[in-house]
């Protein structure tokens, strides 16, 4: 694999301790919890940090780019690969087996389109520097713990620019009606490319109701931005962790020569990355105890990061900014393929989810450590496709 998750890990953690004088000690983990995630001890006398990484989310990246950035259809793919480590979580080699098989089969179908090998390249750079990205955002959710004057700056600068986003809202609220956009030919089009084909007729209204419902109660407007800005520190911080990877990333990026066609496209993969965490938490929502009871998906939340992200751009980047046409459309039509998938999943394999999740909350499963392994070998080399040797 050409990818090499261990350089970037290395880059981050040895950033942390020179400019922050902050240790931090990779840690991996497995599970079908892809994104990284940070971990503290809080000793008498020190704090260790841990930053937890599991390699298979270059799997995952690989495959959302696929479909956002190639138009390759990846969903049912990547529904495969996550309810396979879904199983495995808890010990379920058949189901595992299962997925394995049904993944493997995607893959034949995608491989038919095969990319060059310049395409390659650039694909294998694209998880790169999506890898780089995650992980800085991480490392800034412990800077900002560690460094109350950092933190403190860091949160005014966001609330500035939420409040400046806000004001913008204010502004297209103006001069156009929610209802007038829900209406608006592209608003029908985009709902309707939601909704799969293979549901019932009765399926298909339910959730186009749904989706509809969604939009009218997630429409981002100046009072939910003053709510955030009130109540939901953890979503600013993320969005301030957001910004400050990026803002991390740039001169290392321009250092290098990257010209303001090359940013764009590198905020677009980016922005890819944010979706792909979004509709991995919905498909753990269905079958992890813990988040299904308590870590519902969000969509104002999710909306609202995804705002504050496409306005560093014009924030930032103004020139850069003007150059956009239809970049984030064209990323969406694979999103909403992936939702599709996402869908069908959901009733295509119910009694899956439901296995896995009573599983989970059951807790005595037994691990076969030796099955485990092998199974993990062979989802390996499969996935091997994606990625240039």
């Amino acid at each position: 694999m050409k990818v090499d998750f261990n350089t970037p890990l290395q880059v981050v953690s040895n950033s942390m301790l020179h400019y922050h004088h902050i240790s931090v000690q990779p840690e991996e983990v497995d599970g079908s919890d892809f994104f990284p995630s940070v971990h503290s001890d809080e000793a008498e006398h020190a704090t260790t940090c841990a930053l937890r990484f599991n390699p298979k989310v270059q799997t995952v990246l690989a495959l959302y780019n696929l479909s956002m950035q190639r138009s390759v259809n990846t969903g049912d793919a990547i529904v495969h690969y996550v309810l396979f480590h879904a199983f495995l979580e808890v010990d379920d080699y058949d189901g595992a087996s299962r997925h394995l098989a049904a993944f493997r089969q995607q893959l034949a179908c995608l491989i038919t389109t095969s990319l060059t090998a310049e395409e390659q390249e650039e694909a294998d750079a694209q998880v790169l520097l999506q890898l780089y990205f995650i992980l800085f955002h991480e490392s800034f959710h412990i800077i900002l713990r560690q460094d109350p004057k950092t933190y403190k700056a860091a949160i005014d600068t966001t609330h500035e620019l939420l409040r400046d986003i806000a004001a913008e809202l204010d502004d297209m609220h103006a001069s156009i009606s929610n209802e007038e956009l829900f209406s608006h030919p592209k608003t029908q089009k985009h709902i309707h490319a939601l909704i799969p084909d293979e549901l019932s007729e009765e399926a298909r209204c339910e959730v186009e109701a749904n989706i509809r419902e969604n939009l009218s109660h997630d429409y981002l407007n100046s009072a939910y931005i003053a709510h955030v800005l009130e109540s939901d520190p953890t979503l600013v911080e993320e969005i301030t962790c957001d910004r400050q990877a990026w803002l991390n990333l740039i001169p290392i990026l321009q250092a290098e020569g990257a010209t303001d066609a090359d940013l764009l496209s590198f905020h677009l993969w980016i922005f890819t990355v944010l979706n792909a965490m979004d509709f991995n938490k919905v498909l753990q929502n269905q079958f992890i105890p813990a988040q299904h009871d308590h870590s519902h998906y969000d969509g104002y939340r999710v909306l609202m990061r995804h705002k504050a992200f496409k306005a560093l751009l014009r924030q930032y980047h103004a020139e850069i900014e003007k150059t956009i046409t239809t970049e984030y459309l064209d990323l969406h039509k694979g999103l909403e393929s992936i939702f599709r998938s996402s869908v069908m999943a959901l009733e295509r394999y119910a009694d899956d989810l439901r296995q896995i999740y009573s599983r989970h909350q059951a807790g005595n499963h037994q691990p076969d450590f030796a099955r485990h392994r092998r199974l993990e070998n062979e989802m390996s080399e499969a996935a091997k496709s994606l990625f240039k040797e």
